[in-house]
């Protein structure tokens, strides 16, 4: 009895929803392209780019992120002017850059199938 009670007032509400959709399709297109414009206008307002790729890459707890603003806030006085750039090293699977047996300096030395992924300058 409650099933066929609420069917027939679901039918009926989704009959008179689809005529007044019929009598009135230019609202009915004109608010939802509306509305989705003015949200995604709004979303891209608050987009930002971000330049520092350890920002992105790094967890945001590491030590390293921590022991670089710590050497930044030290040694800020030490930089000489110039243009530097930052370099992220990626081995191949089974190889660690870090842990090198010979004493040649690592960009040097590194092992087949690595890549280097550079930021530019700032």
């Amino acid at each position: 009895m409650l099933r066929q009670v609420l069917r027939r007032g679901l039918q009926s509400f989704c009959h008179r929803l689809g005529l007044c959709v019929s009598r009135h399709p230019v609202f009915f297109l004109t608010v939802p392209a509306v509305l989705t414009i003015t949200f995604g206008l709004s979303a891209l307002n608050r987009f930002q780019l971000e330049g520092d790729l350890e920002r992105l890459v790094a967890p945001s707890h590491s030590l390293a992120k921590i022991w670089r603003s710590l050497a930044r806030q030290l040694y800020s006085d030490l930089h000489t002017p110039g243009r530097y750039g930052r370099v992220i090293l990626l081995s191949p699977p089974g190889y660690n850059i870090l842990l090198q047996v010979e004493g040649n300096p690592v960009l040097s030395n590194l092992p087949e199938g690595s890549n280097l992924i550079t930021t530019p300058a700032r």
